[in-house]
Formats: structure tokens, C-alpha cells, sequence
């Protein structure tokens, strides 16, 4: 992730005002799926692991719905971002990566990750230590690059995000992946993120598996 990191260097405060723009208009629709999915599948009050937090602003709001949150990045500039925010007494904290990877074992609730495991060189291993720090039963709510999106194939050589991307997945695919890593999904992915997003009568368009750049999938740990 070397190369993305430096991306989201130079492009981490311009990332986050466009990020606390969606917020202020209420269209952070990435924000808004990963907050229901926790609700929805993680204990209240629960010790969550924001991997690849950005600047933080999925984390702080998973703060402010009672959960402990705790975001790792490999970006520093990103981790100075989200350390920046008006957080008070919320119960998150913000960690930059340290290689390798040393996460506390059976530990977390729930492993939030959005838009990392696509960049990732070995995804299995990565899932594999997701696995071994969440508790029994543990979820893991990750998103993943849509193999399907018609958007994508239009978009990936202009966009330097979507062109560094090391992996996509179809639905199906991703899900034997997450079988293999010892998880278990019993929904379908929800999609999301694309152009029509920023044209609200449009915007239902973005949930197509044909259209959306991303699918939202909640699994749990367990055969």
C-alpha cells in the first residue's frame, strides 16, 4: 500500500472536507451504511478496529453511537486528519500502522474496513488477521471493490484511486474469499459509490451491482 499511502498523503485534508461536505448535506451515503451495519450486527458498546480509517470521520461516528473505536492508517497525514476532529470525550483513538501488523488477539467486536482490502497485496492474510483479533463471533463489516460496476471499467484509468487498486472481486468471489479467511455471510452485499450519487433523484441508481463501485458486506467470524 506503499504508493496509496503517498496518495492519501497529498490528498488528505482536500479528502476530508469533501467527506465533512457529505455529512453537512446528509449525503454521506458511505458513512451511513457502515454506521447501520454496525447497529445492526455489534454488540452496543462494543470494542471496534477501524482499519484504514482515512480521516476518521467512520470512526467518529461510530463514537458517537457508544462503540470503542480504534483507527489505524498507514497514511500520516491522514491519522493527523482524524486526530484534528472536534472529538472530546468520544472513546476513539487514532494509531498510524506499524509493520508488521500487531493486532491484540480475540480482542475487538467488530473490524470496520472500507475501501482497503482492494489495495492490499495479500488480501487472504490481512483477513486472516482480522480473523484472529476479533472475539468469537466477532463481525467483520468490509467493503470491496465491485468487479461488475460498468462505471469502473469507464472510470479506473482517470481516477489515480480506482487505477491503483490491486484487486476486484465479483460478488461471488469475494464471498469464497471470506470463506476461506473463516468468515461466514448469511446476506447480499449492499452497493454503493458512483456518479449518480451526487445527483440526489439519481442516486438509488448507485445500489445496481452493475453500477455501484463498491459492495458492503457483514460477515462473521465461524464456519
Amino acid at each position: 500500500m506503499e504508493r496509496t499511502s503517498t496518495i492519501y498523503d497529498e490528498t488528505a485534508a482536500a479528502f476530508a472536507l469533501g467527506v465533512d461536505r457529505q455529512i453537512r448535506a446528509g449525503r454521506y451515503r458511505r458513512g451511513e451504511l457502515f454506521i447501520r451495519a454496525a447497529l445492526s450486527a455489534v454488540p452496543r458498546g462494543g470494542n471496534i478496529l477501524d482499519y484504514g480509517c482515512g480521516p476518521g470521520r467512520i470512526a467518529a461516528l461510530l463514537a458517537e453511537k457508544g462503540f470503542s473505536v480504534r483507527g489505524l492508517d498507514p497514511s500520516p497525514a491522514m491519522i493527523g486528519v482524524a486526530s484534528k476532529q472536534p472529538l472530546g470525550s468520544l472513546p476513539v483513538e487514532f494509531q498510524l500502522i506499524q509493520q508488521p501488523l500487531d493486532l491484540p488477539v480475540a480482542f475487538f467486536d467488530a473490524v470496520v474496513c472500507s475501501s482497503v482490502i482492494e489495495y492490499v497485496a495479500q488480501p487472504e492474510e490481512l483477513l486472516q488477521q482480522f480473523a484472529a483479533a476479533l472475539r468469537p463471533s466477532g463481525v467483520l463489516i468490509v467493503s470491496y471493490a465491485n468487479r461488475r460496476s460498468l462505471q469502473r471499467k469507464l472510470l479506473q484509468h482517470r481516477n489515480l484511486h480506482l487505477a491503483d487498486q490491486k484487486h476486484l472481486w465479483s460478488w461471488p468471489e469475494f464471498r469464497q474469499l471470506l470463506g476461506q479467511c473463516g468468515f461466514r455471510t448469511t446476506e447480499k452485499p449492499v452497493f454503493f459509490e458512483s456518479l449518480f450519487d451526487r445527483f440526489s433523484p439519481l442516486g438509488f441508481l448507485s445500489a445496481s451491482p452493475l453500477v455501484g463501485n463498491l459492495g458492503l458486506i457483514i460477515s462473521v467470524k465461524g464456519r
